[in-house]
């Protein structure tokens, strides 16, 4: 059986001393909403591949697009942070640059859907924490459910990360980062933040909780996201009615050890 709810507008709803909360056409954030065959996650390969090293894939991203039009994932030898913002693909390099990719760049591992936002949050606080964002989201979500969030607004400060390209022979993911990732701190940047909310049943195939990567409006700031600070900002979010895994076709999928559990490593990186 299919549970619909009625639209509803609220002006605003106080969650903490400063926050003000507006829901518009808003469903019920607790349950899934029911949607067409394209409403569903797509990913090339799994969290715990590239984690242990499996850093090179064979799909083009002209190839990856058909999939989903907004996502993020990373590129061949994790060179940088892969952000899929209105169909296009763009890469956070450790040199700082933000850049739209050509098809003919490859993925190693990609998470992607098409966006139709099914609620549309206003959050306003000052100096609203990207971990307390989280918190009030979780409180209002289903854990099981699969989302797709964007966040747009202006950030008084904003933290990512990208990572710098691997050479052969290859490492772990946390092994590589430890040494090869470079962090960006950014003030006064409006833009878009790129990713999912997923629940525990995930783990080891993809990032359980939140994975959000950032792109400025200008090109001018982006990365894989730890933290920012905003007084404002919109959260759209999107449900998923599921999620399909291709496998990477590179060669090294088929000899890598995924028997060891590497949440505690993915905590780390996160």
């Amino acid at each position: 059986m299919k549970n619909y709810f009625t639209n509803c507008h609220v002006t605003s709803i106080f969650l903490a001393a400063f926050l003000s909360i507006s829901l518009i056409c808003c469903r019920s954030a607790k349950m899934p909403v029911s949607g067409t065959g394209s409403d569903f996650m797509y990913q090339y390969s799994i969290i715990d591949a590239l984690m242990a090293g499996v850093f090179d894939g064979d799909l083009r991203i002209g190839d990856l697009k058909p999939k989903g039009d907004f996502g993020v994932g990373t590129f061949n030898k994790v060179d940088g942070e892969l952000i899929m913002l209105k169909g296009k693909v763009y890469k956070m390099s450790a040199e700082g640059i933000v850049k739209e990719v050509s098809d003919s760049d490859s993925t190693s591992a990609a998470f992607v859907k098409f966006f139709k936002a099914d609620t549309t949050i206003f959050f306003k606080e000052p100096n609203l924490s990207y971990e307390k964002l989280q918190e009030y989201l979780v409180e209002k979500l289903n854990a099981n459910t699969i989302y797709a969030i964007k966040i747009t607004g202006s950030f008084s400060t904003m933290t990512t990360r990208a990572a710098s390209p691997a050479k052969p022979p290859y490492t772990t993911l946390t092994a590589h980062l430890g040494e090869n990732q470079k962090l960006f701190n950014y003030n006064n940047t409006t833009g878009t933040c790129v990713g999912f909310l997923l629940p525990p049943y995930l783990a080891r195939t993809n990032v359980p909780g939140f994975h959000l990567h950032y792109i400025a409006d200008d090109l001018k700031a982006g990365g894989h996201i730890f933290k920012f600070n905003t007084d404002a900002v919109a959260v759209e979010i999107d449900f998923a009615k599921g999620f399909t895994i291709e496998n990477n076709t590179n060669a090294e999928f088929l000899n890598v050890n995924l028997k060891p559990d590497r949440g505690a490593e993915l905590k780390k990186i996160e």
